[in-house]
């Protein structure tokens, strides 16, 4: 048994809460898998941090990034399954951040993104799309992590309306990749960040 969940979502909306929620949550359920495999925005994401200077992949070198990470999870359920352990606490459960609709939002290229999919699908995958609300946003994705983060998020707007703006536009646009991906996916608003009822919701899915 394998099943997994990714969390998507833009910056500010919770994701790595809602992760960091899932991993305690699950490890302090008794019957849940005793494995489990977590996998954080910083290996999996288009942009990242190369020896300190930020970069952007090409839509070659995401997709080849995350078929690495797919074929390790796929490689590690070929393994339980020639074991025979039918048990779920002797099953995988895998955690993903910013993962498929990432690269769906990235690029218009949808092929290769597909077939990432169907793998994932046979995996078991579920995606999370953690959103917020248009009154949220501003409180949230601008004032909440202090003026270098305000500083950073401002650079390319005249006005706070306008950021915002283009942070709904964006989540639009992670809804329609979510209703283009093969991958079922159930969107939950953070607005009250409360991580652990999320994560509980998850879990319980």
């Amino acid at each position: 048994m394998i099943r997994g969940v990714i969390i998507e979502g833009l910056s500010t909306a919770g994701k790595t809460s809602v992760f960091s929620a899932i991993k305690r949550l699950h490890s302090q359920t008794s019957n849940n898998e005793k494995t489990i495999i977590a996998l954080s925005e910083h290996y999996s994401q288009v942009l990242h941090s190369y020896r300190g200077v930020l970069r952007s992949m090409d839509k070659d070198e995401h997709i080849q990034l995350l078929n690495r990470h797919v074929e390790y999870l796929e490689q590690q359920y070929e393994w339980m399954d020639s074991l025979g352990h039918t048990k779920p606490s002797n099953g995988v459960f895998y955690l993903l951040e910013r993962f498929h609709l990432n690269h769906r939002a990235a690029f218009l290229n949808f092929a290769e993104i597909e077939k990432l999919e169907q793998r994932l699908s046979r995996l078991n995958a579920r995606c999370i799309l953690l959103t917020l609300s248009q009154d949220a946003v501003r409180p949230r994705f601008i004032e909440s992590r202090g003026e270098a983060w305000k500083s950073y998020v401002m650079e390319n707007h005249s006005t706070a309306t306008e950021a915002c703006q283009k942070f709904l536009d964006d989540q639009e646009n992670l809804r329609i990749c979510a209703a283009q991906s093969l991958i079922p996916t159930l969107e939950i608003n953070t607005d009250e960040a409360d991580w652990d009822s999320y994560a509980q919701q998850i879990l319980m899915e």
